[in-house]
């Protein structure tokens, strides 16, 4: 990765880093280096941080909800799609370090996964403070509370599953198509008594969501 590169991302991220390798690590696929030298680890820590910074805010922000309310708005905006949405903005598919040819563009799971890696990368340069700017800078904390069916399928079809008393959906992950940077995930969900619905995403938890919703999609049209 050129310096231009990187001093454009340090950029749109506001902050320079003490620390350059720390940001290549955060932007290193594993078609590259090995999953000890990726984002993937750094992915993890991201992904608390961001948990954190996101649950302070919304419980200062939004000072009337409960914490049902609450729950809702965190999970819309912890959700792949926003991060997603962030790794656009930021264009961070110009960033990342891959095998040549491989099309992380179009991965949103990896690009997401990337802006957690970034934003721990940011936290260990920095702080807490730093990471928590660059989340307040791209995240939109305005808008009513999110419906669960669009924001959280599986919350959704759990809490009508458990109020019919047929127990929690089981989950199988019936197909994974293609190589590791273009998976494909086919999963199906059942419900006791239910025909199972199927879906399909770019990782596990996407396609998982979308079986939820076909089922959710499903039970709106039978009026049950």
């Amino acid at each position: 990765m050129s310096e231009s590169s990187l001093e454009k991302l340090q950029s749109a991220l506001g902050h320079q880093f003490n620390s350059i390798s720390l940001l290549r690590q955060a932007l290193a696929h594993r078609s590259v280096f090995s999953a000890e030298l990726s984002y993937e680890r750094l992915e993890f820590l991201g992904d608390r941080v961001l948990g954190l910074i996101l649950a302070k805010h919304l419980f200062l922000e939004f000072d009337h909800d409960d914490q049902g309310k609450l729950t809702k708005r965190f999970h819309a905006q912890a959700q792949q799609s926003k991060l997603y949405e962030i790794a656009l903005k930021i264009e961070l598919q110009n960033h990342i370090i891959a095998e040549k040819g491989t099309e992380l563009a179009i991965q949103p799971s990896i690009m997401a996964d990337v802006v957690e890696s970034i934003i721990a990368a940011l936290y260990l340069d920095s702080g807490l403070e730093v990471a928590e700017r660059f989340i307040l800078s791209y995240w939109n904390w305005q808008g009513d509370v999110p419906q669960d069916i669009l924001h959280n399928p599986k919350s959704a079809l759990q809490e009508w599953s458990e109020a019919q008393g047929l127990g929690l959906p089981s989950y199988e992950l019936m197909q994974k198509t293609g190589p590791d940077h273009q998976a494909r995930f086919t999963t199906k969900v059942t419900i006791e008594g239910f025909q199972p619905s199927t879906g399909s995403g770019a990782s596990k938890k996407l396609s998982e969501q979308d079986a939820a919703r076909q089922f959710m999609d499903f039970l709106s049209k039978q009026s049950i």
